[in-house]
C-alpha cells in the first residue's frame, strides 16, 4: 500500500499537469440486478435524479438508475410503472414550460 501511494505521489510531483498524472481508472458502480416489479408512488416521489446505464464498457446490464437521497435503485428499462411515471413527468414539465415562457418580454 505504501508503495502505491509513493508511486502516485511521485507521478503527481513529476507531471507538469497533475490531471494527466493519475492513471488509475475512476470508480465505477454498475447495476448487477434489476428491479422488475411495480414501483410504488412513495418511492417515485423520492427520486432526485434519473440516469441511464448502458450495457457497454464496464457495465453489462442496461438499466434506469433512480437516485434517491440515501440510495439508488436499478430498474429494468421496460418496467411499466416507470414508463407511466416518465409520461406523468413529461406532462408535468409541459404544463410548467408555458408558464416560464409567459413571464418573458
Amino acid at each position: 500500500m505504501k508503495r502505491i501511494l509513493f508511486t502516485i505521489s511521485l507521478m503527481l510531483l513529476l507531471s507538469p499537469d497533475p490531471g494527466e498524472a493519475l492513471l488509475l481508472p475512476p470508480s465505477i458502480s454498475c447495476c448487477t440486478q434489476l428491479y422488475r416489479k411495480s414501483l410504488s408512488n412513495k418511492l417515485l416521489k423520492k427520486v432526485i435524479r434519473v440516469e441511464l446505464q448502458e450495457a457497454d464498457g464496464d457495465c453489462h446490464l442496461q438499466a434506469i438508475v433512480l437516485h434517491l437521497a440515501q440510495r439508488s435503485v436499478c430498474v429494468h428499462p421496460q418496467n411499466q410503472s416507470l414508463a407511466q411515471w416518465f409520461k406523468y413527468q413529461q406532462k408535468k414539465l409541459q404544463r410548467t414550460l408555458p408558464n416560464l415562457n409567459s413571464g418573458r418580454k
